[in-house]
């Protein structure tokens, strides 16, 4: 294994456990200290990859999101019915409070390393869904009025927002029900 792979099997792990314990036992009662302790690795190397928990908390999300991302593309039929419940999967991967999506937009907003680490991880996802969304216009899925990257800004602007104002309490109480209603908004307005 190269340099590079050890890296990517070592973030991998973290996230990975990080992503167990907050199954287990919730976000706010989970530690660096016990992600670490379970993963096997030291704090400092923790603190390699990400700037703190929240960090780790965002890119579970991130990855997640572009390995299925891709796998869509491939996927028979309509791109839309799948496009839909991808993002049902993705609020239920992680179990959102309101207090949860709070801290994550204070840690992600808190300084300008953070901000250049969010906006990464959105860009490489925008470039994932850019494709997709071809897709989806070359198949008359969607219209193409608007460039594909056009709209994949808004997808993501759309998902950040409704995490934004649903975090302070705005909308329905459960979160995967807030975003299925503004997505379903989204999505009839790029139907052809």
């Amino acid at each position: 294994m190269n340099r590079e792979e050890k890296k990517q099997a070592t973030r991998k792990k973290i996230i990975d456990t990080a992503l167990q314990l907050f199954a287990e036992q919730g976000y706010d009662a989970t530690t660096v200290h016990q992600i670490t302790e379970r993963a096997g690795v030291a704090k400092g190397t923790f603190f390699n990859y990400f700037a703190s928990k929240e960090e780790v908390f965002c890119d579970i999300q991130t990855f997640w999101a572009s390995t299925e991302f891709i796998k869509l593309k491939d996927k028979s039929g309509p791109i839309l019915p799948h496009l839909r419940e991808f993002l049902i999967q993705l609020v239920r991967l992680v179990p959102y409070t309101r207090q949860l999506a709070r801290a994550l937009f204070q840690s992600n907003l808190s300084n300008e390393k953070t901000v250049s680490n969010q906006l990464q991880m959105l860009e490489e996802l925008k470039q994932i869904i850019i494709p997709l969304i071809e897709e989806a216009q070359k198949r008359g899925e969607f219209s193409t009025v608007f460039p594909a990257e056009m709209i994949a800004d808004q997808a993501i602007q759309t998902y950040m927002g409704v995490l934004i104002c649903w975090g302070m309490g705005m909308g329905d109480e459960k979160l995967n029900t807030q975003m299925a209603v503004s997505f379903e908004l989204f999505f009839r307005g790029l139907q052809t």
